[in-house]
């Protein structure tokens, strides 16, 4: 690197990872941000704590930074590009960009890397290939959105502890935001499990402002694993791209983007068929702890695995060690004969696969504030639950910017269509579980649903279990 000093404009999502990383390759780096420190959450409080505490100058409520004396210098995607600090810099200060940050990051992380991207399953099938590759002998560096809902801020919080060490590979979730600091990391491999509309606030509500933020993973990768339902979506192709589909629907093309990877669900088992060295192989693979909605997402893996070079045999080793995602579909228990789920999924097509074990049964779906560190569409998560629930009950506490907005769960309350379904607004997960209790009746079960269970895991999870527990005492 040519410079020294660094100015990170914006003490966000973006500028704290910027910053953390620049600090540990020995630049001196001040972040700036127009907010006071109080006016940031608890929560980022603490993450600006850390920053301090590593030697990164804070300067916060600066409502016009001081470029001068700095040899770079990052600014924040959120600052307008007509903002007076652009008129401070000239051709003698580095600008960090994209590709900068990428090749910080492929310095240290020199092992090869899998790069999982897409709508849905971007979780799931990091961890499933963690397992597979484990099984098959490799030391992993692996990080997704398990360890911290900002992965971007997770990857330079491993490296800062050595977690990244002596691993032969690295396996990477890549969600949109990461791929907007990293997206020209090199991959030896990319995925992209799906490209559905998701997101899309963040993005003007614009499908293909989103879309081509995932297809930075296109030329980031040597190779490329790609979902079928992708090919017309994306606005360029690679012709070398290999394709994989799990039960084919009617919106795919299959004869205009076939599938050297297929999978699907024939006689109570997953059925993988594919095409090695002009050889047709198939299996049938019995995965009775594996709920049927993560079987796209187990069709990537495979697909991705065998083309690394790993045997079925090491795949199905693996597979056997993976017992499913913290946060998806996952069991939390039984409540006085209630059985309870917990699950981060709130788009339509997330909710409709988490839910269709169980779309039978008579549902209790507590669902948490659908904005959290971002503006979500409440109409749509309302529309779809209605279709499913027999009550909702909404909650307008957001765990990760510790505040309250009743409106969000009112608006996707008034958003349900269905005049049966029962509905209720509460404060916070835990008086929702606890409510919930009190008109369960046996044979109902109990579902979370939102991002919370996502970008705050253990805490909303903590509520839902202690109000489930406070519910059993009180309405036994």
């Amino acid at each position: 690197m040519n410079f020294k000093s660094c100015l990170v404009v914006g003490a966000g999502n973006a500028g704290r990872p910027v910053a953390r990383l620049l600090n540990y390759k020995d630049v001196d780096v001040t972040i700036t941000d127009s907010k006071t420190y109080d006016e940031f959450t608890t929560r980022r409080q603490g993450m600006l704590d850390i920053l301090k505490d590593e030697g990164i100058t804070l300067e916060l409520g600066v409502k016009t930074p001081d470029v001068s004396g700095f040899d770079a210098i990052y600014l924040a995607p959120t600052i307008p590009k007509d903002a007076p600090i652009y008129e401070q810099i000239d051709e003698s200060i580095t600008i960090i960009d994209q590709a900068i940050y990428s090749s910080i990051i492929d310095e240290i992380l020199d092992m090869d890397k899998i790069g999982i991207t897409g709508s849905f399953g971007k979780t799931s099938t990091t961890d499933m290939l963690t397992h597979i590759f484990e099984a098959a002998g490799y030391n992993v560096y692996q990080c997704s959105s398990m360890k911290w809902n900002l992965v971007s801020e997770a990857i330079v919080d491993d490296i800062i502890r050595g977690e990244h060490i002596g691993a032969d590979i690295a396996i990477l979730e890549l969600p949109h935001g990461t791929l907007g600091l990293m997206g020209k990391v090199h991959l030896n491999l990319g995925v992209i499990t799906n490209l559905r509309p998701e997101h899309l606030c963040e993005f003007g509500g614009s499908m293909q402002r989103y879309i081509d933020r995932k297809a930075c993973i296109l030329d980031a990768s040597d190779r490329l694993v790609a979902n079928s339902q992708c090919g017309d979506l994306l606005t360029y192709k690679r012709e070398d791209t290999i394709y994989f589909n799990f039960d084919n629907d009617e919106e795919v093309n299959l004869d205009k983007y076939p599938p050297i990877y297929k999978g699907s669900y024939q006689n109570d088992s997953y059925h993988i068929e594919y095409f090695c060295d002009d050889n047709s192989n198939s299996y049938d693979i019995n995965l009775e702890s594996m709920a049927y909605y993560t079987y796209e997402n187990l069709t990537a893996a495979i697909a991705t695995s065998i083309e690394c070079g790993v045997s079925m045999e090491d795949i199905i080793k693996g597979l056997d060690n993976f017992t499913g995602v913290g946060g998806r579909m996952e069991y939390v228990g039984t409540y006085n004969g209630i059985d309870a789920y917990y699950d981060a999924s709130y788009g339509d097509q997330s909710v409709r696969q988490a839910l269709k074990k169980i779309e039978n049964e008579n549902l209790i779906i507590l669902y948490d504030n659908v904005d959290s560190t971002t503006t979500r569409d409440k109409a749509e998560s309302g529309r779809v639950i209605g279709d499913y629930a027999n009550i909702v009950i909404a909650t307008g506490y957001v765990e990760i910017t510790d505040t309250l907005n009743m409106d969000a769960a009112l608006e996707l309350l008034g958003a349900i269509e269905n005049p049966d379904v029962i509905k209720m607004a509460v404060c916070t997960m835990d008086d929702a579980a606890m409510l919930a209790m009190k008109y369960a009746k046996k044979g109902d079960i109990i579902v979370h649903l939102g991002p919370g269970a996502s970008n705050s895991y253990e805490q909303v999870k903590t509520r839902m279990i202690n109000g489930l527990k406070e519910g059993c005492k009180r309405y036994e």
